[in-house]
């Protein structure tokens, strides 16, 4: 019995020393795991900051840009738009500041430089801006006389829009581009679809335009 209690008594230490240091491991386990979700709720924090930040100096820039451009100082709204854009293009004050640069470029009738500008934005997945960056450039390859890629313009902008009316003044745009291009079969189909819904927001006009087709409204 005594030799048994002397086994038990010597295993014992060895049992105890075993958890210890599983526990020992554990918490060094959990110490670092800790750590490290103190470093990711840092990083997010620090990440939330920074484009926080990012959004309100690129908010300024645009700001001084606008007020370049209501003074009518073009060259400096230019420049500003120019520089603002490089640096804050990925915020939304960035990309209404490269809508704003076109619009410079096609009142100092830089047609093809406006449409070119707005490149970035007419293949961006943002149905908000893609959509109004389509439609300005189309506006601008039309001033140019480009009628064809005009038309295809307003088409891809009304696919982009969510908002129904955009949608219809798109279409009607895309139509005039097509009948200016000489393809009036593809123009009318365009007012005919329009104009067959009489709740449409472009049906008015639609059928005012297929009327002057002698194609009558419906």
């Amino acid at each position: 019995m005594a030799r048994s209690l002397k086994g038990f008594q010597s295993k014992a230490p060895s049992r105890a020393d075993a958890a210890l240091e599983w526990l020992e491991l554990r918490s060094r386990e959990l110490f670092w795991g800790a750590v490290a979700v103190i470093v990711l709720a840092a990083g997010i924090w620090f990440y939330q900051k920074s484009q926080a930040a990012q959004a309100h100096n690129a908010a300024v820039a645009l700001d001084e840009a606008e007020q370049a451009l209501n003074s009518g100082n073009l060259p400096l709204a230019q420049s500003d738009l120019e520089k603002m854009v490089r640096r804050y293009e990925s915020t939304p004050a960035g990309k209404v500041g490269r809508i704003l640069l076109a619009q410079v470029h096609y009142q100092k009738g830089e047609y093809q430089q406006g449409a070119d500008a707005l490149k970035p934005l007419s293949d961006a997945d943002d149905p908000y801006f893609t959509a109004r960056a389509n439609n300005l450039a189309a506006a601008g390859l039309e001033q140019l006389h480009k009628y064809p890629e005009a038309a295809a313009g307003y088409q891809r902008a009304a696919g982009k829009t969510r908002i129904d009316t955009d949608r219809a003044s798109y279409l009607l745009s895309a139509a005039r581009a097509l009948n200016l291009a000489g393809k009036r079969e593809e123009a009318k189909a365009i007012w005919q679809r329009l104009a067959a819904d009489p709740m449409a927001a472009g049906a008015p006009e639609a059928r005012v335009r297929l009327g002057e087709l002698g194609a009558g409204g419906g």
